[in-house]
């Protein structure tokens, strides 16, 4: 299964660098939230994102708001046999496991800066939109 042209699932990587305002992920952003192209998200970087000790609760609702713009990925039965599986097999942290098999279930580009964690996953388009050669 190959990534689908312009429907990407986002690591929490991607999210922190865009509230951190890096410039280079204006366009896919802004493609998603025209509806050009589709973004999911694995519930697993809601949790990564709110996690953060020195957060305040107007981030915190800013961060839900924005979310809550984008397709959410439903956690299925089938998708957490998939992240089971994934873990087994690659020996990946859980919530890489989870964000890659969201990504499988919906037929999306995985776009994150740290590639090589999913790298070795069978099945996944990956994008790091930080490197001149990514999709």
């Amino acid at each position: 299964m190959s990534g689908t042209d312009n429907a990407y699932l986002l690591d929490t990587n991607i999210f922190i660098y865009y509230f951190n305002g890096e410039a280079i992920l204006t366009p896919l952003f802004e493609g998603i939230l025209a509806e050009t192209a589709t973004g999911y998200y694995c519930p697993i970087s809601w949790v990564e994102l709110l996690c953060y000790p020195a957060l305040t609760e107007d981030e915190a609702n800013q961060i839900r708001d924005f979310l809550r713009q984008l397709r959410c990925v439903d956690l299925t039965e089938s998708i957490l046999d998939t992240a089971a599986q994934i873990r087994r097999d690659y020996r990946v942290a859980l919530a890489d496991a989870m964000i890659a098999a969201c990504a499988l279930a919906t037929a999306s580009t995985l776009v994150t800066r740290n590639s090589t964690d999913f790298s070795r996953i069978n099945g996944l388009t990956l994008s790091n939109p930080f490197e001149s050669n990514s999709p």
